[in-house]
């Protein structure tokens, strides 16, 4: 997930061309989005090592025979035809490549910026265009843009909370959050650590029950700061969850259980060295949220909610929606379509809340207001502690770090079945932006993403 202008998103909705039916047989083993490549920009899922689901509900890279292949590759005509489609997709890539690094460059280029310090008009109008490029994207149904800038908030919505409801979303909407809660966890692990409850170089064995065999690597133990990071080397997802997406399960984490986790814990053999490499895991994020319940003697949900939502008067934010979230839920959609939110109460640290651009806005002005009482647990989850892909991006405590020309842009994503978002600021300039949409599908176009919007929004608040 090594991005400044945040990478896009890929989906194909509505009528498909046959080569986007192909494309649409490889989904993300995490939220399903149709894969381009084997790294799932909308939530960060690593397919890298082979792993596809596809629409035979398998899971191997395609044989010779599927192709179509009587051969080994050798000695007919195959061999240069796959050459030359290496070399037609290798320039398509290398030309949007190009494309992409511009807008990293210049993540303002698909604006119109007027010259010099903005007016709260002028900005607004800025916002405006962006909200008009989501929507204008195929599966896109509502929106919410939360900025904070010179200690205030404005929050404005696009679009409608449900495709049956044309109400339009505001700052009391409710969405998902779904991996923006990662920063959740890491936020009770700082606390419960700076307050002498546990250390977070504790090894994770030390949490979880007796029976339970945690994997290691030549003898090293995972630590609570290797899961905080996505260091652990810990696959992305446990096998229950990857057979419950083969199996089409629309919501994959409900069917979860803490018998499952642990048998699908015990089986897994780590292939590289702890804390050596970054790689981003949603079952080491929701081991670490499970690590903290059983210290804490609550449930995720009461840790979160008493150590974060209730001292930043968060009471919109909650697993559990009571029924005023309810009547102000934003609709998760998949494709254009309703679809139900995901809940999973095993790997809940992993994300699981749901909350409002209002109560998130809260969240992000913490990290800048030094007499808040959770201002040196927050300001510990945002240091660098180490490297993730590449030299210029960070990982602190779940929060992803890009730091350019001696600013640090801080930031998370979140993607689920039917919702997107992102969570980012800079404490330099003390700015904030948060989106939330209540649609996972997005288009291969820089400014149709909620984290492409999200990044253009904050370089502008920063730079005017």
């Amino acid at each position: 997930m090594d991005r400044l202008a945040s990478e896009p998103t890929f989906e194909t909705s509505g009528m498909q061309t046959s080569q986007e039916m192909e494309t649409d047989k490889r989904r993300c083993l995490n939220c399903e989005t149709a894969l381009v490549g084997r790294f799932c920009h909308a939530c960060g899922q690593d397919h890298r090592r082979g792993r596809l689901v596809t629409a035979d509900s398998s899971s191997k890279v395609m044989s010779d025979e599927r192709r179509g292949c009587s051969c080994s590759g050798v000695g007919c005509g195959c061999l240069l035809g796959f050459i030359f489609g290496a070399l037609v997709v290798a320039g398509g890539a290398w030309g949007w490549w190009s494309f992409y690094k511009q807008a990293i460059r210049d993540p303002l280029m698909h604006l119109e910026v007027p010259e010099g310090p903005l007016t709260k008009e002028q900005t607004k109008d800025q916002i405006d265009q962006l909200g008009k490029v989501f929507l204008a994207s195929s599966g896109n149904v509502g929106l919410v843009i939360g900025i904070l800038k010179d200690g205030e908030q404005h929050v404005f919505g696009y679009g409608s909370t449900s495709r049956d409801r044309q109400q339009v979303p505001d700052g009391e909407t409710v969405f998902e959050l779904a991996s923006c809660g990662k920063t959740f966890t890491a936020t009770a692990l700082a606390d419960m650590h700076l307050k002498g409850e546990l250390n977070w170089d504790d090894p994770l064995f030390e949490f979880l029950p007796a029976e339970v065999d945690v994997p290691t690597y030549e003898n090293r133990q995972i630590t609570l700061m290797d899961l905080a990071t996505h260091t652990s080397s810990l696959p992305t997802l446990t096998r229950t969850i990857e057979e419950n997406i083969v199996a089409g399960m629309e919501d994959p984490w409900r069917a979860n259980s803490f018998e499952k986790l642990y048998r699908d814990l015990s089986e897994i053999e780590l292939t590289r060295p702890i804390a050596k490499e970054y790689d981003y895991s949603n079952l080491g994020m929701g081991l670490l949220g499970h690590a903290l319940e059983r210290r804490a003697k609550v449930s995720y949900e009461e840790l979160v909610i008493g150590r974060i939502c209730e001292p930043l008067v968060m009471t919109s934010t909650k697993m559990t929606l009571d029924d005023s979230m309810k009547d102000r839920l934003a609709t998760p959609h998949a494709r254009g379509e309703p679809t139900i939110v995901w809940e999973d109460r095993t790997l809940a640290g992993a994300g699981s809340f749901l909350s409002t651009a209002n109560d998130m806005l809260k969240y992000v002005g913490a990290q800048f207001d030094e007499d808040n009482e959770l201002y040196n647990t927050l300001q510990a989850t945002r240091q660098k502690r180490r490297v993730a892909g590449s030299p210029w991006e960070s990982i602190g405590l779940a929060w992803h770090i890009t730091s350019e020309n001696a600013v640090d842009i801080v930031w998370h994503t979140g993607g689920s079945g039917g919702s997107s978002s992102y969570v980012g600021f800079i404490e330099q300039s003390q700015v904030g932006v948060v989106v939330l949409a209540n649609s996972s599908s997005s288009l291969m176009n820089i400014g149709s993403d909620v984290s492409s919007i999200g990044d253009t929004i904050l370089y502008l608040l920063h730079l005017h």
